[in-house]
């Protein structure tokens, strides 16, 4: 199928111009772009574009949720295309489809390759999950041109430099909350921070970790290279827990076990679901709330104190599909009030447009809050504002009026909020009247590109667009005056009522084969690459008969005899001798593209 059949489909500025970036990067890149602002919308307009070019398609994503979420976008976009799925019971395969979503998982064990000498397409959905030693097989070589896209990319090792970005490149494009909001296509929230205190047992709880973690502390601050701002901090801390078999490997061990038993206490604080009650008519009265928690027992908590007020139910991991959906239609229809969750909501799955959000407790994570965040921040329309409430223990680590160990991502909350205030427990009944916001007086549309007002040109020069012959010298000048890549995106990442005689003349100057990105670097984004502190004593690398998940098995060779790993034939050093071949250990490349 090709565009001609669709041509009421648009793109925001902003997709057009993260797509264009990526085509500059050779079509391999990771587009860091934040939940609610459409990266599925722009992944599609790719995958029309490949498939018109007789490239086959391959989705990767985390969970068999979004197997289907993606099989219904792709199905209702694309109704001639055949859309197969591998995972999830289905076992598809690329010859039987032109479009294939499979889990990271199926995909890693299966390793579906483009059909024939077809070429292929990779968009890896969530792609900072992929580091994984398993998952990371799912980005295959064979497709020679890479789409990743994430919200974060963040993870707490090394995987993004070792194994991620040499598959996909670099970053080629990056767009926030702050721009998502200034562009009008994701909305400005106004947040309250509601201080409860600790009491007494939990106090005391909390005072008995504060020891063992000062005591770390001194330990890890007088490494040498260790960042100071705490989110850096606790990335070289979980580096050192991983990888440092010393004191400071220990030290960092133990910080992180006090810093969980810390947060453990603060999360279940029994303050937090009092007040909880007290937020019961905002929630009733929001157009669908979430309750955002750490914990089933959490999730649970917040349930028993707020059935009674409101019409709550609960999504947890063990949730049934069908019951997922039918929960989330029940937000969705105005059935149910509001849903609570403990994470599984965080990434990944389709939830209905909401507009209030309560964080019960806050998140370990800025990947975390992003999606969190995200699932409120969709576009609202006027007379519905975005809300957020996030409680808190004083006087804990999740206290953001203390300056020590302050999480990252409450500096990002402050620079795009509408508006912020801090409520203590005595202020409780004040906290209502400052949720009860319907948005800015005016909302921002966001610039909608379509095929009729996209290539700026004089009236004059659009009737030769439009023409039968075309004019050479109307391309060369469009060519200079914005580039190749954007006059390339503008022509087929649109729908056009019919292909011209332009797009042509720009399909000859863009080439499909993808220049290896290892030769030229300077179209990615910088990365902020986090100095991590020097190990002072490594830990000794378990010995395996494959680096990778493959079995292996002796082979014969020329000289002897040697272990082959069964995923990739990487072979061991040959021996003389059978017996001996089975002392000999093999670097698998199982993972290499």
């Amino acid at each position: 199928m090709t565009s001609q059949t669709r041509p009421d489909r648009f793109l925001y500025s902003w997709q057009l111009d993260a797509l264009t970036a990526w085509l500059d990067c050779g079509r391999r890149g990771i587009i860091e772009a934040v939940t609610g602002s459409g990266k599925t919308d722009m992944a599609l307009a790719a995958v029309d574009d490949a498939h018109r070019r007789g490239l086959f398609v391959m989705v990767v994503v985390p969970t068999r949720v979004l197997i289907a979420q993606w099989h219904q976008r792709l199905t209702d976009a694309f109704p001639d295309l055949t859309i197969g799925r591998l995972g999830d019971n289905q076992r598809d395969r690329p010859s039987s489809c032109d479009v294939l979503v499979a889990t990271r998982h199926s995909a890693s064990s299966q390793r579906p390759i483009p059909p024939g000498d077809r070429g292929g397409l990779l968009i890896a959905d969530e792609c900072h999950g992929f580091g994984g030693g398993v998952l990371r097989k799912a980005m295959i070589g064979d497709y020679s041109e890479r789409l990743g896209l994430t919200a974060t990319l963040e993870r707490g090792d090394n995987a993004i430099e070792k194994v991620i970005l040499p598959y996909f490149g670099g970053v080629c494009f990056r767009y926030s909350f702050a721009s998502a909001i200034d562009d009008g296509v994701c909305a400005q929230p106004r947040v309250a921070f509601v201080s409860v205190p600790l009491e007494s047992k939990e106090r005391t709880e909390y005072i008995s970790t504060e020891q063992q973690l000062v005591d770390a502390r001194r330990v890890l601050r007088a490494v040498p290279e260790m960042p100071t701002n705490f989110s850096d901090f606790l990335a070289a801390v979980a580096h050192l827990a991983g990888e440092d078999a010393g004191v400071n490997g220990r030290s960092a061990r133990e910080y992180l076990d006090a810093l969980g038993k810390r947060r453990e206490i603060v999360a279940n604080s029994t303050a937090k679901y009092k007040a909880l009650t007290t937020l019961a008519p905002s929630l009733r009265e929001a157009d669908g709330a979430l309750v955002f928690t750490e914990t089933v027992k959490a999730a649970n908590h917040a349930i028993n104190r707020l059935d009674s007020e409101l019409d709550i139910d609960i999504i947890t991991g063990e949730t049934p599909r069908g019951a997922r959906q039918q929960i989330l239609e029940g937000l969705r229809s105005g059935e149910l009030d509001a849903v609570a969750a403990p994470r599984v909501l965080d990434e990944g799955v389709d939830v209905p447009k909401a507009n209030l959000g309560v964080v019960v407790s806050a998140s370990r994570t800025r990947r975390q809050m992003i999606q969190r965040m995200g699932r409120i921040l969709r576009r609202k329309p006027a007379g519905s504002g975005a809300r957020f409430v996030i409680l808190f223990a004083a006087d804990t680590l999740e206290d953001p009026t203390t300056s020590d160990d302050r999480d990252g991502f409450l500096d990002e909350i402050e620079q795009i909020s509408d508006k912020i205030k801090v409520f203590g427990v005595d202020k409780l009944s004040e906290v209502g009247p400052f949720l009860n916001w319907s948005g800015p007086a005016v909302v921002t549309e966001p610039i909608r590109v379509t095929s009729q007002r996209v290539l700026t040109v004089e009236s004059d020069r659009w009737d030769i667009v439009h023409s039968d012959e075309g004019d050479t010298n109307v391309a060369q000048d469009l060519h200079r005056d914005i580039g190749a890549a954007a006059m390339y995106g503008r022509l087929n990442y649109l729908q056009w009522p019919e292909r011209t005689w332009l797009h042509d003349w720009i399909d000859k100057q863009v080439p499909d084969t993808p220049r290896d990105p290892k030769v030229d670097m300077s179209q990615y984004l910088e990365l902020e690459k986090l100095p991590m502190p020097q190990l002072a004593k490594p830990k000794a690398k378990k010995k395996r008969l494959s680096t990778g998940e493959s079995p292996v098995m002796v082979v014969t060779v020329p000289d002897g005899f040697a272990v082959s790993c069964t995923g990739c034939g990487a072979l061991s050093a040959s021996v003389k001798f059978k017996w001996q071949a089975m002392d000999q250990t093999v670097e698998c490349a199982c993972t290499e593209w």
